[in-house]
């Protein structure tokens, strides 16, 4: 792994990190460790979030060591939780104004994975914009 992938990496494990706990998905949750894995998996390689069912979920249960089956009950029962729990206006803003009540678990994924690009994004023209050398 390279200097740059290695901050990229870095930046993105943090900023997950400050998004799932504002919308209150605390690290000892059972399924945090999976939904982590599976938003950071996304947005370093976006062809995942093609086929969830078919490429992410079955390396996440190998890793885990548990079935597909429970990857998907413990995402969706970590999500379902999330939503009952976290304020309406924290979801929307993390969510980007959408309806959080009608939100599935793999949009949740998709659009936590295009939040960190776009962030990540953001923070690389900012440096390039004010750096003088």
């Amino acid at each position: 792994m390279t200097n740059a992938e290695l901050k990229k990496a870095m930046f993105y494990e943090e900023r997950l990190n400050s998004i799932l706990l504002r919308i209150r998905i605390m690290p000892n949750v059972k399924g945090y460790p999976i939904l982590k894995d599976s938003v950071l998996q996304v947005s370093m390689d976006s062809s995942k979030k093609y086929n969830m069912n078919k490429s992410l979920y079955p390396m996440l249960a190998k890793t885990y060591n548990v079935t597909v089956g429970q990857i998907e009950r413990r995402l969706k029962i970590l999500c379902d939780n999330c939503k009952k729990v976290c304020d309406h206006k924290d979801l929307s803003c993390v969510f980007g104004g959408q309806n959080v009540q009608d939100i599935s678990v793999k949009q949740i994924i998709c659009l936590l994975a295009e939040r960190l690009n776009l962030e990540y994004r953001a923070m690389l023209y900012t440096q390039n914009q004010f750096s003088f050398a």
